[in-house]
């Protein structure tokens, strides 16, 4: 991969970082927006949406945290290159997912 394709997906790759950072803020603010717990119907639904806000929370935590590792890569010169098989990844698959760590063979 030569230093203009890394410049691209590095970009993008802090594009996204940026984009997730501000999602995982928001998911955060809205699980503390909740109000005074009414009946228990409003409560069982208060509790419904705190945990699916903590399971959308800990993806996109998941997701910042390939970006991250896919940034430190860029850093040290591995990016692009498959952890399992040492090929080169696809701009298929780079195209789809900046962060991935594997070629398609290897996924």
């Amino acid at each position: 991969m030569n230093n203009e394709e890394v410049k691209k997906y590095e970009a993008i790759l802090l594009e996204l970082q940026a984009t997730l950072s501000k999602e995982i803020k928001d998911v955060i603010r809205g699980g503390n927006d909740m109000g005074e717990m009414g009946n228990r119907d409003e409560e069982a639904d208060e509790t419904e949406e705190s945990g699916i806000a903590h399971a959308e929370q800990i993806a996109l935590k998941g997701r910042l945290h390939a970006v991250l590792d896919a940034l430190e890569r860029i850093k040290v010169g591995t990016y692009g290159t498959c952890l399992k098989c040492h090929a080169v990844i696809g701009h298929d698959v780079l195209d789809a997912a900046p962060e991935s760590l594997y070629c398609a063979e290897c996924k």
